[in-house]
This record gives C-alpha cells, structure tokens and sequence, in this order.
C-alpha cells in the first residue's frame, strides 16, 4: 500500500492540470452565457441553453445559502454542542491529566504558602501547587486544580497584584 503523502505524485500533477483546465473553461463557457447576447449565440448556432436569469440567480442563491450558514446554522450548531456551564465535564473530563501530588491527596498538594502572612494562608486552608521543581527543567505539562484557580483569581486580590 502506498504511504500517503501530500508530496506531489505524477497522478497528482494530471488531476491538478485537468482540473485546473477544466475549471477555466467552464468559467469562459458561463461568462459567454451570461454576456453574449442570445442573437449571437444564435448566429453560431446555439440555441439550447437556460435563461439568462439563472446565471445569476443561481450565484446569488449560492451566496445567500453561505451567508445563513456562516451566520446562523454554524453558530447554533457550535451552541448545541457546547456543555452547559455547571457541567463537570467544562472543568475535568476524561482527557484531563494532573499532576501526580494532587492525584495522590485527592486534588489537594502539600499546603505551600505564598503569602507575605503565613497564618492566613493556613487558616483559609490555601494551597499551591509547588513550584520548585528542579533547578533548569520544564515540569511536566497537567491541569490545574478549578479550586486553586479560583482561589490565585479571587482571593486577596492586592496580594496577587504584587506577584
């Protein structure tokens, strides 16, 4: 079986130039419809073709029928799709991947404070995930614990604007 590439093959290259030729000369072939008038397509010999209202009714109803999808039928597709915002699923789903010391404590680490007063940092029970892993590596790559999240976002606001 061959492997499939997008490299261009010689078979490739054939259907490319046909189709190019042939789309040239169906665009000529519609020009000369919708411009010449009917006494010279007469004069050659031509006498069966549609009226001339379809050459451009059609395009107009092709651009309308695009319009409605990309404005309308797409978007309410996307918004069926979408889960709800209380769903779980917005937050952790099957494909999530955290990191093994909150898998271990059940979606909390050891308690690492980054405050500048320690007691309220206990206190409110506010947790890290540490961040001195070793010197000169990329950790691995997880999801963040939504509590953790919420918790650097709302809380103590002036602390997290010094950071």
């Amino acid at each position: 079986m061959p492997e499939q590439t997008p490299a261009p093959t010689p078979a490739r290259s054939l259907y490319g130039f046909f189709m190019y030729v042939f789309s040239k000369t169906m665009l000529g072939i519609y020009l000369i419809w919708a411009f010449v008038p009917d006494d010279y397509l007469h004069y050659v010999n031509i006498y069966y073709y549609p009226v001339k209202y379809w050459s451009i009714a059609v395009p107009i109803q092709c651009l309308v029928a695009l319009t409605l999808f990309v404005f309308l039928i797409y978007p309410s597709l996307n918004m069926i799709l979408t889960l709800n915002i209380d769903s779980e699923n917005t937050i952790r789903d099957p494909f999530s991947h955290y990191s093994k010391e909150i898998i271990k404590n059940n979606y909390k680490t050891d308690i690492f404070c980054t405050c500048i007063d320690e007691n309220k940092c206990l206190k409110n029970n506010y947790t890290v995930i540490p961040k001195d892993y070793k010197q000169n590596t990329v950790p691995e790559l997880h999801d963040l614990n939504i509590s953790y999240v919420c918790k650097k976002i709302y809380m103590n606001k002036e602390d997290n604007m010094k950071d």
